[in-house]
């Protein structure tokens, strides 16, 4: 018998579990690789009829020779042309040095197609030589054809192949392994079959066939499977997916390209052997000197079976390092992936915090010259409520109670602005102006009408946010008092002392760290003790007396208008300048009378500090940084409104429960916004992270299929060393512990190298997160344990795996050398 090829299909049937379980190992990353591979290249035929459908031409030559133009049009190079309109800048020189683009319109450029869209760039170069003409690609056609990318290409393809092999380095080891272990429980019978005249390369053939035909039912199984794969996710995703010929390209010489490799090295175990020695399964003889060594660490802590795994390990360092070196990657990558994942859920929380207990509000105050129907029409519609209370992102919705009320006395609020937010703070400063001005204390003012510049200061800075809340909105802000308590009585309010704010707010930080987001700091705000009162004008009365005069003012203001309008002079006339008329500049002063008779009336009320607050780390919007809590019924006294009149809705956003479908719905309603910003940032990192924590998983298992394997066929190698163990008379339990010691060598030596790297890596994707987002660093010091754990089952559950599979007697493997 001189063909030995059918013997592979045999060694291969006679352990169909084993091949099985190859051929699915292999299967899963030609799946990943192949479905990646086809929707991209899908999509890129995709965008090409797109593109073709809006403009179906590759090269427009430009020209107003027509002569030329028919040359062109006749080029056999040319499928198809037709003429049209073509605009395009063109640098025209002055003076000779000098210049400007300026457009130039050519009214027959000539668009053309040519029979081989992937050198349509080489095509134009040499069309516009041979004919002496200008011409430009489709520029959006080209870049999908992957022209004028010079180098560009070259880098994709090189990605794709790299991206490729490193699957194929994953799934040819599981071949080999099992490649191995077929040699391994076969080396007689390729002794017996050197010993009836099969050559070196007849059993390298057998090897080869064997592999080829595990790699080959793999990758089919894989490409067909991830094709399915890829027009499920195209369905989804809206790509028409397809099966393609140019992604098993790559597939199949990485592959196959590997294996050939791999196979060459198990045919080596065989190929070298005497006949004799193969015969007897000698596949592992090697006369070593002896060699002393110490029992280390382990030797100490476990006796003398630490001190012979140390000793086996030192001997077969190669393995050890490769074994190490697998399980270093996938636990380093899985510090920073869960490094990482605890930083962006503190990103999370503190984004929750700079925003309060609810994040989204939707509200519109009204105040004494603003009616509460104007305030409410700027509001959503009622649907859009609903809308948004229903959104699967929202927690919890509520009614918002509010208004601007004015002060009686400036300085019982405004007045006690601290020196630190004055200074520091652009909104603190300007309050601090116009205090000073209302004081008559700041610098002097053009206005020729003091007591109306003094009015509008005054309107500038006596108005405060007054908010009604019901017994859980004052437990909620229970967290963020300093003194007092939110139990209050009749007419007791709480006041807010300090917060955050935006870093544009900001005149001087001692940080100067450029970020790409805008960094909050915090402040106190007000001085203010227990037992303060504050008085507010009855907003009821003052409301309805401003609108009024406002009403009586618009209608003086529009005879002016008219009056103007007559005369010719509406141009350049006072009346017609929005910012300086006189009728504006009077309604403060109509406004500032108002309130003085009221308060000279006894129109207003008085309310007791009962709780003093801190935001902390909530961010303080446009004059929220004066926000007076109150119960709803002392809101509605002070109002007049009632349980219908409100002001908005704020919505309860749990961040990690957030998707891509409820931020889309959100945004649609609530429009741009810092938090928007934020929920949209989050889904992103989210994804990311996901795809990220798929890619690591999925290297873990194939590392883990890989180690067992190897340490199958490792322990397979050994078993001469075994058996010469057993004979000097170590129990079979003794045995498998000090093989096991062997794995918490590799397990802990992996596991402090992987925590020591990913650590590293970590702090260095902390230095670029924390560019996007402001977020402390956070170490997973639990993945630590989490790794240990998990390496430490798959590389001593090999072991365990492998010793209980060797037969009971090992002493039979035990051969003399002749």
């Amino acid at each position: 018998m001189t063909d030995y090829k059918k013997l592979a299909a045999y060694y291969l049937k006679a352990n169909k579990k084993r091949c099985v379980i190859t051929i699915i190992g292999v299967m899963i990353t030609v799946i990943v690789l192949y479905a990646g591979l086809n929707i991209f290249y899908s999509y890129m035929l995709q965008q090409q009829k797109d593109v073709r459908k809006e403009a179906d031409y590759e090269i427009v030559f430009l020209t107003d020779d027509q002569e030329t133009l028919s040359q062109i049009a006749s080029d056999d190079r040319v499928t198809q042309a037709y003429t049209g309109k073509y605009v395009v800048s063109e640098w025209e020189t002055i003076n000779g040095t000098d210049g400007k683009y300026v457009e130039k319109i050519y009214d027959n450029a000539l668009y053309v197609n040519t029979g081989h869209p992937y050198k349509m760039a080489k095509i134009m170069e040499e069309m516009t030589t041979d004919y002496g003409v200008n011409a430009e690609l489709n520029w959006n056609l080209s870049t999908w054809y992957l022209q004028d990318m010079d180098e560009g290409f070259a880098v994709i393809l090189i990605v794709v192949l790299l991206v490729a092999y490193i699957f194929a380095i994953f799934a040819v080891g599981v071949i080999r392994n099992t490649i191995q272990m077929f040699t391994l429980e076969q080396v007689k019978d390729y002794g017996i079959l050197r010993c009836i005249g099969a050559t070196k390369g007849q059993l390298s053939g057998i090897i080869y066939r064997m592999g080829a035909m595990l790699e080959i039912a793999g990758l089919l199984a894989g490409i067909v499977m991830g094709g399915i794969v890829s027009m499920i996710l195209g369905f989804i995703f809206k790509i028409s997916a397809g099966f393609h010929i140019i992604p098993m390209i790559p597939i199949l010489i990485t592959y196959l390209g590997d294996m050939y490799f791999v196979m060459r090295e198990n045919a080596k175990l065989v190929t070298k052997m005497t006949p004799v020695s193969a015969v007897r399964g000698e596949y592992r003889i090697k006369k070593e000197k002896l060699r002393r060594h110490g029992g280390g660490l382990m030797g100490k802590i476990f006796g003398i079976e630490g001190a012979y795994a140390r000793k086996s390990v030192l001997r077969n360092k190669g393995r050890f390092i490769k074994t190490v070196t697998a399980m270093v990657f996938s636990i380093s990558a899985i510090v920073l992936i869960c490094s990482c994942w605890g930083q962006l859920r503190k990103y999370w929380k503190s984004t929750d915090e700079r925003y309060g207990d609810y994040q989204i509000n939707l509200t519109s105050y009204s105040s004494s010259t603003t009616s509460l129907e104007e305030a409410q029409s700027t509001l959503p519609s009622v649907e859009v409520f609903r809308e948004l209370s229903r959104n699967n992102s929202v927690e919890e919705s509520k009614k918002v109670y509010g208004c601007k009320a004015d002060l009686v006395d400036t300085d019982s609020y405004t007045g006690k602005i601290t020196d630190e937010f004055r200074t520091k703070v652009t909104m603190g400063h300007y309050y601090g102006v116009y205090m000073d001005k209302l004081n008559g204390t700041g610098e002097a003012s053009d206005d020729k009408d003091p007591e109306v510049a003094r009015s509008v200061a005054e309107t500038m800075v006596n108005s405060t946010d007054v908010i009604g809340c019901d017994d859980s909105d004052l437990n909620h802000l229970t967290k963020y008092l300093t003194a007092g308590t939110t139990e209050l009585s009749e007419n007791g309010i709480l006041v807010v002392a300090g917060g955050s704010f935006n870093s544009w707010d900001l005149e001087e930080t001692e940080d100067t760290n450029d970020t790409l987001y805008d960094k909050t700091y915090h402040f106190d705000t007000y001085h203010f003790e227990l037992g303060d009162t504050v008085q507010l004008v009855d907003f009821a009365l003052y409301q309805k007396e401003c609108l009024k005069a406002k009403e009586k003012i618009d209608q003086e203001y529009e005879k002016l208008q008219e009056t103007a309008t007559e005369d010719g002079d509406s141009e350049g006339s006072t009346v017609g300048n929005g910012e300086d008329r006189t009728s504006v500049r009077q309604e403060y002063a109509e406004y500032k009378k108002i309130k003085d008779k009221l308060i000279a009336e006894g129109h207003y009320k008085t309310y007791k500090v009962e709780g003093i607050l801190d935001l902390g780390t909530q961010v303080f919007g446009e004059t929220a940084d004066r926000q007076i809590y109150m119960r709803q019924n002392d809101y509605f006294d002070l109002t007049g409104y009632g349980e219908n009149d409100i002001a908005g809705m704020k919505y309860k956003v749990n961040l990690d429960s957030v998707s891509a479908s409820s931020v889309t719905d959100m945004l649609s309603y609530i429009g741009d916004s810092l938090y928007g910003e934020s929920m949209q940032l989050c889904v992103y990192l989210k994804s990311f992270v996901r795809y990220a924590i798929a890619a690591v998983l999925f290297i873990f298992v194939l590392s883990s299929v890989n180690i067992v394997n190897t340490t199958a066929g490792n322990l397979h190698l050994r078993r001469k060393e075994f058996a010469q163990l057993r004979v000097i008379g170590m129990s079979r339990k003794r045995l498998l512990k000090t093989v096991m010691l062997e794995g918490v060598m590799t397990t802990v030596v992996a596991n402090v190298l992987g925590f020591i790297i990913g650590i590293g890596l970590s702090y260095g994707v902390f230095m670029y997160l924390n560019m996007v987002i402001e977020a402390g660093k956070s170490i997973a010091w639990w993945a630590f344990g989490v790794g240990l754990v998990a390496s430490g089952l798959i590389i001593c559950g090999s072991i365990w795996l492998g010793i209980r599979d060797l037969p009971v007697a090992m002493v039979e493997d035990l051969r003399l050398e002749e």
